[in-house]
């Protein structure tokens, strides 16, 4: 994957082909035990490190819709992750549902890590840590690097 690849997103591009998908390069980004962002990469793109400065709960609030759809299809800005964290920014308590988030999202994407070092990054370096789970979560989500994703096959009660 080119360096100009590793550029982040705001919104999902294209749809996936099989080549891109299975490559070494993809595989080594979506599988990478580490993070592919460090924590001190807060600042690029500015737009990003803007918003999760003036505005964290809606920095926060995209990347759970992330995880959950990657195309953003049903995405809104004001949803229900933004508003608890919201909430809880008001009494400086919002570190703890980050916290908690960023351990499942690691233990999702495969990330090491742990509770201890999940708190003190978002405790002390909230910003830093929204920007740096937002943009790891679109690079490992992107349709391009993951693939066709067939939907989950339905089943009777």
């Amino acid at each position: 994957m080119s360096a100009n690849e590793k550029v982040y997103r705001a919104y999902p591009s294209g749809p996936p082909t099989y080549q891109q998908a299975n490559s070494e390069e993809s595989r080594q980004i979506t599988q990478n035990p580490d993070w592919n962002y460090s924590l001190l990469e807060c600042c690029s793109p500015c737009s990003l490190c803007f918003m999760s400065s003036c505005l964290p709960c809606l920095t926060f609030g995209k990347t759970q819709a992330r995880l959950q759809d990657p195309t953003l299809q049903n995405y809104s800005s004001i949803n229900a992750d933004c508003m608890i964290f919201g909430a809880l920014s008001l009494g400086y308590l919002q570190w703890i549902i980050q916290t908690i988030r960023r351990g499942e999202m690691r233990e999702r994407l495969g990330v090491k890590g742990s509770c201890c070092g999940d708190c003190c990054a978002t405790f002390w370096c909230g910003c830093c840590a929204l920007v740096q789970e937002e943009k790891e979560v679109e690079l490992r989500t992107r349709p391009e690097l993951t693939g066709y994703q067939p939907a989950p096959q339905m089943a009777y009660p």
